[in-house]
């Protein structure tokens, strides 16, 4: 069976460089997207041009009734790999009582888990990959934090519960690209900070990912790409 991976928020940022970085190393790749069609449909010609399958699955994570149709993927073969990427990381102010972060960032992830092990063929072994963030989270995103902290908290159980037929683990992110509100300053100090003093980026990124996917006897594991 052919190797497919769902990477949620794969039309920009760390999620096109983890969909091109899998294509090359053998994965067919789901693009998921919310609004971003066309850079979607440009990766996906990439990865064609790669020789992999690519299929595109349009979906708002906030809304439970798109999460709940999101898996199988139309028309595609069956799933191996499921990598959560996408996150709502907005201020305090704009979720207030922290419901959007919620629904993104906790219960689509999960709902999404369900489906994966759902569709998963009799004897295949599945992967889970959730990722999480090391950096510095300041106060005014603590839904955000809340958000990502509860995840973390949830894993070791999730891993008991979906064995042994999937493996889950989690990524926990430092520097790796700036934020789009992120000032040009910000970011450099925090990558100052670390004991490398560079971001995870390129090739490392997807060795930090294979070393999750691949190796039958992990899960329930944490890992740390933050320089």
């Amino acid at each position: 069976m052919n190797r497919h991976v769902l990477i949620t928020g794969a039309g920009k940022r760390i999620g096109r460089s983890l969909a091109l970085g899998l294509a090359q190393n053998g994965w067919d790749v789901t693009i998921h997207y919310n609004t971003s069609k066309a850079e979607a449909e440009t990766l996906a010609q990439e990865i064609t041009a790669l020789g992999r399958a690519v299929f595109l699955a349009q979906a708002d994570l906030e809304k439970t009734d798109e999460v709940a149709l999101l898996i199988p993927i139309k028309d595609a073969p069956p799933l191996t790999t499921l990598i959560h990427n996408a996150s709502l990381f907005i201020h305090d102010t704009e979720d207030p009582d922290g419901v959007r972060h919620r629904a993104v960032n906790i219960d689509a992830p999960l709902a999404l888990n369900a489906a994966f092990l759902e569709q998963l063929p009799q004897g295949t072994k599945g992967a889970i990959v959730q990722i999480l963030d090391s950096t510095p989270i300041p106060l005014f995103m603590s839904a955000y934090a809340q958000s990502r902290r509860m995840m973390e908290e949830k894993l070791p159980a999730l891993a008991q519960r979906y064995a042994p037929h999937a493996r889950i683990n989690g990524l926990a992110l430092g520097p790796t690209l700036k934020n789009e509100r992120q000032s040009q300053a910000h970011f450099d100090a925090l990558i100052a900070a670390t004991p490398s003093q560079k971001p995870t980026e390129g090739a490392d990124l997807i060795r930090h990912f294979l070393a999750l996917i691949e190796p039958e006897g992990i899960t329930g594991t944490i890992t740390s790409a933050d320089s």
